[in-house]
């Protein structure tokens, strides 16, 4: 994770509007119904707690909730402290255990945070934060839907006769390639399982996008940090990486729509013998 990119997010990020919001209205319902019948006050950790939109949504619900956000970014922490009261942690998600108390949480929030935490990495430290009948709220989007972006990515940029085109493209190659984004729910299901987790509760949203322009597209990838991985250049500063970004977006054909597939887990310790329940 790179503080100096997700300080730069932070700037134009969106909780307000969009898939962000949409997922914490849906996610903090069903979390909600969950957590209720524990013994509060309710000990909850967001391990990518932004600007803290998920937990206020938690925490407008009626929960008694003690909120701890953590965040590798600074700016992130300061737009969550104005909006709720929480103990603010500034890690990245990789050293939760390390900052965080063992077996201390009813719930941990990982959500939209895969692209930059290793998959094994956050399943175990997240197991290791839960209080015995916690759950971890996992939310990801997957590769499902993503073939137009990939096919796009070919087309404009990989197999381009313009050298420059061809470079964007394998700096987005790059990108991608840093990212712990699963393929699939099943890919994801089975390292959960490895992990000694099982899955309590599974959401599915499928959000059908479509950029009009490239002032959309970066706005959706750059502002609102959907592909913020791009910005994380060695060497390079964050602005001139999005002047790059914003160069790039103009070389695509518009309207330009695809899928995202965003998957919404509820998960526990897994009890011997222990059977999974599908709720989407």
């Amino acid at each position: 994770m790179n503080r100096r990119v997700h300080d730069a997010v932070a700037a134009g990020y969106n909780s307000g509007s969009g898939i962000i919001a949409d997922k914490n209205r849906e996610v903090a319902q069903h979390l909600a119904e969950r957590l209720r019948p524990r013994p509060g006050p309710l000990a909850v950790a967001d391990l990518g707690v932004g600007d803290g939109a998920m937990l206020a949504q938690l925490a407008a619900l009626g929960l008694p909730l003690e909120m701890t956000g953590l965040d590798v970014s600074a700016a992130m922490l300061r737009l969550a402290q104005a909006r709720i009261p929480l103990k603010a942690v500034h890690a990245p998600a990789q050293r939760a255990r390390e900052v965080l108390p063992a077996a201390a949480f009813d719930a941990v929030l990982a959500h939209f945070i895969l692209a930059y935490v290793d998959r094994h990495t956050l399943l175990a430290q997240a197991r290791d934060l839960l209080a015995p009948g916690g759950v971890l709220s996992l939310v990801t989007t997957t590769e499902e839907g993503g073939g137009p972006f990939f096919e796009g990515l070919d087309r404009f940029f990989l197999t381009s006769r313009n050298p420059l085109k061809r470079a964007m493209g394998r700096l987005c190659e790059r990108g991608i390639a840093q990212s712990h984004v699963p393929k699939s729910y099943a890919s994801l299901e089975a390292e959960i399982r490895v992990a000694g987790l099982v899955v309590l509760r599974r959401d599915t949203m499928r959000q059908h996008i479509t950029f009009e322009n490239a002032e959309d597209a970066y706005r959706f990838g750059i502002e609102e940090g959907w592909a913020a991985n791009f910005l994380a250049m060695p060497g390079v500063p964050v602005r001139a990486a999005q002047a790059l970004a914003r160069w790039g977006t103009r070389q695509a054909t518009y309207p330009f729509s695809f899928t995202q597939v965003i998957e919404m887990l509820e998960i526990g310790v897994a009890p011997t013998g222990s059977a999974t329940e599908d709720g989407g």
